[in-house]
């Protein structure tokens, strides 16, 4: 079994009333962009990145950075 990994989307905005329309639509779009190569979908994976500030940010007392970084999973036989 291979896997495949896909940034999922990162920034999408929704409108005030809740509906999430496009944000389920950028997902859809991107499975079946992926799906329609053979990739069956697997998951969607949430992993924790952190990052060191640069040199000049930790002189002035910048501490890490924490991003969460979502990530669809495909596999294919």
């Amino acid at each position: 079994m291979q896997y495949k990994c896909v940034p999922a989307p990162k920034q999408i905005e929704v409108s005030r009333g809740g509906d999430f329309g496009d944000a389920v639509r950028s997902f859809a779009d991107l499975i079946n962009q992926e799906t329609g190569g053979g990739w069956k979908f697997h998951s969607m994976e949430n992993i924790v990145l952190w990052q060191k500030p640069g040199c000049l940010a930790s002189l002035f007392g910048q501490k890490e950075s924490y991003i969460n970084f979502n990530m669809l999973v495909f596999s294919k036989d």
